[in-house]
């Protein structure tokens, strides 16, 4: 069961609109907002909220800012950077989300829905694009290569739930390595440039998306937007 996820960090309305047209998706995704997109037509992806956390005595103020401003009724949320405590979960709940999606055991099989003990479900995330290409850097011990192929083959091979969560920035980019974010960082999100004006050569997280949507296509194994998985888990287990 795959879900592809989007955090549209620093994306402007056209940006979003223009890799939607550019990069089509093989069945139905989850889109976390950072902000208001008001003239696309997301089709049947479903859309929840991604506040940004800037501090936490203040995070309900931030969370509901947001929400009343993209006008929908919000089931799951992921916060940036995966901000998440278990008071946070209360509040979640209090406000009837279903599900949060922020836990990150990397690249580990057997994943599925897990409850909460405040009454929402967790989505766990077996792929980050960004703490992909930064696992070099953070864990200088093990030779790590990002961009396996193998992550790929699990995912379509397996029987458990693969949540991807890339960032539409990162896959224009086809940012390689932190270092070539960091580049280009300032320009994006400080003076409101385009994506599309950067690109970087070789393998990176545009190709490892492209090549994982090919395979998706090719095992017909479609993408399922994470309120339908959690859904269909939910099922299973009433059977």
């Amino acid at each position: 069961m795959i879900c592809l996820t989007f955090d549209t960090d620093y994306m402007l309305e056209s940006d979003m609109r223009q890799f939607l047209e550019k990069f089509p998706i093989y069945g139905e995704a989850t889109f976390f907002l950072w902000k208001s997109f008001e003239n696309i037509n997301w089709g049947k992806h479903e859309l929840e909220p991604h506040p940004y956390i800037s501090e936490t005595r203040k995070w309900s103020d931030e969370v509901e800012t947001l929400v009343n401003s993209l006008q929908i009724n919000p089931q799951g949320m992921r916060s940036h950077s995966c901000f998440y405590s278990h008071t946070f979960g209360v509040y979640l709940k209090k406000h009837n989300y279903l599900y949060t999606t922020m836990t990150t055991p990397l690249l580990q099989d057997n994943l599925y829905p897990y409850r909460q003990p405040w009454g929402i479900w967790e989505l766990p995330i077996y792929y980050m694009d960004n703490m992909d290409f930064c696992m070099p850097l953070n864990w200088l011990k093990i030779n790590y290569i990002p961009f396996d192929a193998n992550i790929i083959s699990k995912a379509i091979k397996g029987k458990s739930l693969y949540v991807f969560d890339f960032h539409p920035l990162h896959i224009i980019l086809n940012t390689r390595t932190y270092n070539d974010y960091s580049l280009v960082r300032d320009e994006i999100v400080k003076e409101g440039k385009s994506p599309f004006n950067y690109s970087f050569e070789g393998r990176g997280t545009r190709t490892f998306f492209e090549e994982l949507c090919q395979a998706m296509l090719n095992f017909k194994n479609p993408s399922l937007t994470c309120l339908d998985a959690l859904k269909q888990f939910e099922y299973q287990l009433s059977r």
